[in-house]
């Protein structure tokens, strides 16, 4: 009998899929524990908002705690409760866009804009993706129409495209950028992403553009 439970058990296992749980209240949460995901089913896991949760004096370290409010999983450390979504609990992807109006595209080079800011000492934002859109006006871009993503502070930008300047409606991958010099910098320390161009300001245009990114936040 203890063997054919333990059958039904996993089989049903393989079926299971993570859901919101507030969509679906049957299904479960994921979060990521130190590389190793787990998940609790929503008849397990505690309900609760964060001020809530402070509030209680029934905890012990290592209980588990759903916020509702900010939809984190929370770990009890013993002293205060810790999100488990975040840059030294989670290898999480993460994404940001930025809107940039036709008068600060014609400025990127020399005021470039932040997409993504600063993680904090001992870590690093490495770029795993970004896309381009821009809605055409009238005039194309010209001159220095690289669109680059570059880490404040470094050489060389960890993804980059000449389409700035296309004068239609467009949505496109920016790709990433190829190796340069032994002595160029793409990833550094604590420092945010712009979006900058290269080499100079463009020279004519006057359509916005919009930027998305997905990345990463390592610990170095």
């Amino acid at each position: 009998m203890r063997k054919l439970i333990l059958f039904v058990l996993l089989i049903a296992s393989f079926g299971a899929t993570a859901q919101n749980q507030d969509v679906n209240p049957y299904g479960g949460i994921y979060y990521n524990d130190h590389s190793n995901y787990r998940m609790f089913g929503a008849d397990v896991l505690v309900r609760s908002d964060r001020a809530t949760a402070e509030a209680r004096t029934d905890v012990i370290k290592g209980d588990h705690l759903y916020d509702t409010l900010t939809q984190d999983v929370l770990l009890y450390n013993g002293s205060t409760w810790v999100s488990q979504n975040n840059t030294g609990n989670c290898a999480c992807i993460k994404e940001a866009s930025l809107t940039i109006a036709t008068a600060d595209v014609l400025t990127l080079n020399s005021a470039p804009i932040e997409i993504v800011a600063a993680p904090g000492a001992g870590y690093a934002i490495e770029v795993l993706s970004a896309v381009f859109s821009m809605t055409y006006n009238s005039i194309p871009y010209a001159t220095n129409t690289v669109i680059q993503l570059k880490t404040t502070g470094s050489t060389k930008a960890q993804f980059q495209d000449n389409i700035l300047k296309g004068d239609t409606t467009q949505y496109l991958n920016i790709n990433l950028s190829g190796v340069g010099l032994i002595s160029d910098t793409k990833i550094l320390d604590n420092a945010g992403v712009d979006v900058t161009v290269n080499t100079g300001n463009p020279t004519a245009g006057d359509s916005d553009i919009k930027i998305y990114v997905t990345y990463r936040i390592i610990e170095l």
